[in-house]
């Protein structure tokens, strides 16, 4: 008899849980809040206790973990973190896998056709042929662990999670194959109109998976684009269907995890609160790893950073100044030259607190513009992608962030103008790895209070043949 699932505590990693939850094949996705309000949640997939007894489970699960998370694909989600908390075991991700290619074939979407299929299919495949290069596959590649990005792009969403928790197959890349020429078999017969140039391209591109590999395939789809519609690339139907899924509002009340009513794993203790990658007490996502922010002035700062200690207050100075024990009754003079710098020593503690706690509104923003290099990027290429702030020249900070096309953003970010600077330039330096294809956005947004932000965007592509 198999035993009975354990009540979900009401937070994981600080952050609380939703009512919203998807059942997958190595346990059940639901969707983190965020710190932030204006940041999305994270999904986070609580791993299948049984799947976690076997000798050596656990730490195939890291190595698969960390394995596919330095490869920064820009088709897997970015992994935040892997936890250990309440009894269970947690993979945390950038998003929640709400929107799955398995609903819109069961609920149908406005739109949908060939080149919408031919979307999904062509960066699915990009994302398999980079796990194959490594060493690694997906497994269990069904419509339901295709995920939807809100720019409607195709993640990969169990990326090696089969051959570290199932039995491997006994080749689980021409697993991933076989399975990828099902998927171009079910969206072509859904999505292509019949006897359409596209519905034959599909079909064609499903059965030379199946002969001649995926690379193949994926060679025989993107020399096949004239028949596709000319406007298949805006994944205009994808955009829309990604926006459309709604998730419940996370649960705010405190609760008291249910005893488990299920033996936690080996090695595993009930109440344990520990990370496996290292970022557990960051307050907000760790830095993406998929594609990642790495170098310029920004990057260094998206990571939570404690200094050398909590420095004593400036009421705790005032108050030892004013309880420092009376001179010893000397001559006069001296008497009168310690008044005069105790005097002193108050006029500097006050300037010095009229100068932190005075209000700094910061400079006016008055535009924004963003440019990204206009070259095409190669294997492994960064794009370094600029951002100008105009000002009206006040000095102080402006808050502001980064918003990416494969739907990472960066945390609110904060600089500060100097007096007289009108043109403040920030940065996002945007790397991607992998074969393929690939269009880059950078949106810039500063923000502002009680009004919109205002935002800029540019583009860059990307080029690599393997």
């Amino acid at each position: 008899m198999t035993p009975p699932t354990p009540s979900a505590p009401a937070t994981v990693a600080g952050r609380a849980l939703s009512d919203w939850s998807r059942e997958g094949r190595f346990g059940t996705w639901y969707a983190l809040g965020s710190a932030d309000a204006d940041e999305p949640p994270l999904g986070v997939l609580r791993i299948h206790r049984a799947l976690l007894t076997p000798s050596g489970a656990q730490e195939r699960l890291t190595s698969a973990v960390r394995s596919v998370a330095k490869l920064r694909l820009p088709g897997v989600p970015a992994t935040v973190d892997l936890v250990r908390e309440a009894g269970d075991v947690w993979l945390i991700v950038a998003r929640p896998p709400v929107r799955t290619v398995a609903d819109l074939l069961v609920t149908g979407a406005p739109g949908l056709d060939g080149g919408s299929a031919a979307s999904v299919l062509n960066e699915t495949a990009q994302t398999l042929l980079a796990l194959h290069a490594a060493g690694l596959a997906h497994g269990s590649l069904t419509p339901d662990r295709v995920v939807l990005a809100p720019d409607g792009t195709a993640l990969l969403t169990e990326a090696a999670l089969a051959t570290a928790l199932a039995e491997s197959d006994a080749s689980p890349q021409d697993a991933d194959v076989t399975a990828w020429a099902a998927l171009a078999h079910t969206l072509g017969t859904a999505w292509a109109a019949p006897g359409t140039p596209a519905a034959e391209l599909l079909a064609r591109c499903s059965a030379t998976a199946g002969s001649d590999g995926l690379a193949a395939a994926r060679t025989t789809l993107t020399s096949g684009r004239t028949a596709l519609p000319r406007d298949f690339l805006r994944r205009t139907a994808l955009r829309t269907a990604a926006a459309s899924a709604e998730l419940a509002e996370p649960a705010t009340e405190s609760a008291t995890p249910a005893e488990p009513t299920e033996p936690a794993p080996p090695g595993v203790a009930p109440d344990a609160q520990d990370t496996v990658l290292g970022k557990r007490h960051r307050t907000t996502p760790a830095t993406p790893l998929t594609p990642t922010l790495e170098g310029g002035e920004e990057a260094d700062e998206i990571v939570l950073r404690f200094g050398p200690g909590v420095p004593r207050s400036e009421e705790e100075a005032l108050r030892a100044l004013w309880e420092a024990p009376a001179p010893a009754p000397v001559r006069r003079r001296r008497r009168r030259a310690g008044r005069l710098a105790a005097a002193g020593a108050l006029v500097v503690v006050a300037v010095v607190l009229w100068l932190l706690l005075r209000p700094t509104t910061g400079p006016a923003v008055t535009a924004v513009r963003v440019t990204a290099p206009p070259q095409r990027l190669t294997c492994g290429g960064t794009a370094d992608v600029t951002g100008v702030v105009t000002t009206d020249g006040h000095a102080g900070p402006f808050k502001y962030r980064w918003l990416r096309s494969d739907g990472q953003r960066s945390e609110v970010l904060s600089r500060t103008a100097r007096g007289g600077e009108h043109e403040v330039p920030v940065h996002l330096r945007w790397t991607v790895r992998g074969p393929g294809r690939f269009q880059g956005t950078a949106r810039l947004q500063v923000l502002r209070p009680g009004t919109p932000p205002l935002e800029a965007e540019a583009a860059f592509t990307y080029a690599c043949a393997g």
